[in-house]
């Protein structure tokens, strides 16, 4: 959803490697500056788009994308967090995909 220039993703699972940081997290891109935000919408970290690398996470098909911010590798699904207690049927996960697909597609053009 954007807002005053503001991009905000929500129910983005965050994790490190396997360990879950943030269930119902978001992602706020504003002024060239990407920001992980917890559940509870206490930064996790935050860097300039142009200094973070990001990856589609293979075995995840594109829905959950690999970021490299400051040193610290981050994996996020944008949606997934909204699924919590569902059952999640294969290919229900459009939004979730095209999410990612698009924090991608921002990032890499930084």
């Amino acid at each position: 959803m954007a807002d005053n220039g503001r991009l905000i993703f929500d129910q983005v699972q965050i994790g490190k490697g396997l360990r879950p940081i943030a269930q119902h997290g978001y992602i706020v891109i504003e002024r060239g500056v990407l920001t992980l935000l917890g559940t509870d919408q206490r930064p996790i970290d935050s860097a300039p788009m142009n200094a973070i690398q990001a990856a589609p996470v293979r075995f995840t098909r594109g829905q959950t994308v690999a970021l490299t911010m400051n040193g610290t590798k981050y994996n996020v699904a944008p949606g997934w967090g909204g699924h919590a207690g569902q059952l999640v049927l294969p290919g229900d996960t459009r939004q979730v995909k095209s999410a990612a697909e698009y924090i991608l597609k921002l990032v890499q053009a930084h």
